[in-house]
């Protein structure tokens, strides 16, 4: 992914601090207009799917809507090996096995589909974008930081355990900070919206909550991933710079 620089003069994380609140205003106000309930995720699909047009908005707004990851970049070379050990990530909570009849489950899968999109094209895509001229790593860390943030957002709104959503806030921080990692190596998000949408489906469907020490040594592991691939990033750049300056002696 290349660190394209957002048009807009305002300071980068005050930029990703709106998008994400704006995309969290049109989640609420559209929970407040759609019902939830029956049949299922029929509702809670609907309700994600009107935040779209807030990332899709964005990325227009800001430039060539290419750098947002939305479309991908054809002179990029996308290092998609990067991106299996997130979907491999995801059998860890398949391993009970999955309930509920084909209906439910496909529903289930629509759901975490549209989740995927509208969730990537905001952090990984907007939200990123925006962030990249803090650098990779400021970038990364904000992505994570503020993906953690709108996840306590919608904990209180929806009234959710106050335990629960913390630790919901720290799992999905470290999430985005792994996901923020990958996309600098990749041309586009969509890789990641399928992981994403995996990863929901994997936790969904279980028949039961994963213990609370795997799901931290599943973050533990993005946050450890996401490092080696951000060093691995300034070491690729370190030697391309080198090559440069020996090719121009």
């Amino acid at each position: 992914m290349s660190p394209r620089i957002s048009k807009f003069t305002v300071h980068p994380l005050a930029l990703a601090a709106s998008l994400t609140l704006l995309w969290h205003a049109a989640l609420f106000a559209a929970a407040e207009l759609i019902p939830s309930q029956q049949p299922p995720y029929l509702g809670v699909t609907l309700i994600t799917l009107a935040t779209l047009p807030i990332p899709l908005a964005a990325a227009v707004a800001m430039g060539d809507w290419r750098y947002s990851g939305i479309a991908p970049m054809g002179t990029a070379t996308p290092a998609l090996w990067t991106a299996v050990p997130l979907f491999l990530v995801s059998a860890v909570y398949l391993v009970p096995g999955i309930e509920g009849d084909a209906e439910t489950l496909l529903r289930l899968a629509l759901f975490c589909l549209v989740v995927g999109v509208c969730e990537e094209s905001l952090s990984r895509g907007v939200v990123q974008q925006a962030l990249n001229g803090l650098g990779r790593v400021r970038a990364a860390v904000w992505v994570g930081v503020l993906f953690g943030l709108g996840h306590a957002l919608s904990g209180l709104w929806f009234n959710r355990d106050l335990g629960d959503t913390l630790f919901q806030v720290v799992s999905t921080a470290a999430f985005g900070f792994g996901y923020a990692a990958v996309r600098f190596h990749l041309a586009t998000i969509w890789p990641l919206v399928a992981a994403h949408a995996i990863y929901n489906f994997a936790q969904y469907a279980s028949p039961g909550a994963a213990h609370w020490l795997l799901q931290l040594g599943v973050a533990v592991g993005f946050v450890g991933y996401g490092i080696w691939l951000l060093r691995r990033l300034g070491r690729r750049s370190g030697a391309e710079a080198h090559l440069a300056a020996a090719g121009t002696g």
